[in-house]
């Protein structure tokens, strides 16, 4: 698919895409091809691609906040003494395991059930 109708069907700047999809093929998720007809195609299996694997790739965090990641935030002066660290740990952990658990086929195929009204 070209670059120009994944930008205008997401309502995203072809700028900002083109930039997640060079990260996108950097890992090896997409492949683009040049030329009459070309455009961007996965480079693998939907079934195989974690949404975990699609965050990676983007370079995205899955912490709620920047101390379960052991980075300041310069907002919260309880770094080391946040009674809700702990927690906040506990959330990062579930959402990893949510991007782990699903793929980019399961979220096509639930999209798909959605748009034919099921």
């Amino acid at each position: 698919m070209p670059l120009s109708a994944i930008a205008r069907r997401q309502r995203i700047k072809p700028k900002y895409l083109e930039q997640i999809l060079l990260k996108l093929h950097r890992a090896k998720l997409i492949k683009s091809k040049k030329g009459p007809g070309g455009g961007y195609l996965l480079a693998r299996d939907p079934k195989s691609i974690r949404l975990k694997d699609i965050i990676n790739a983007a370079g995205e965090s899955t912490a709620p906040v920047m101390c379960v990641v052991n980075k300041r935030d310069r907002y919260c002066a309880g770094f080391s003494l946040c009674p809700m660290k702990h927690h906040w740990k506990e959330l990062k952990k579930r959402i990893d395991g949510f991007f782990d658990e699903y793929t980019l086929a399961d979220i096509c195929e639930e999209s798909s059930i959605q748009t034919q009204g099921g």
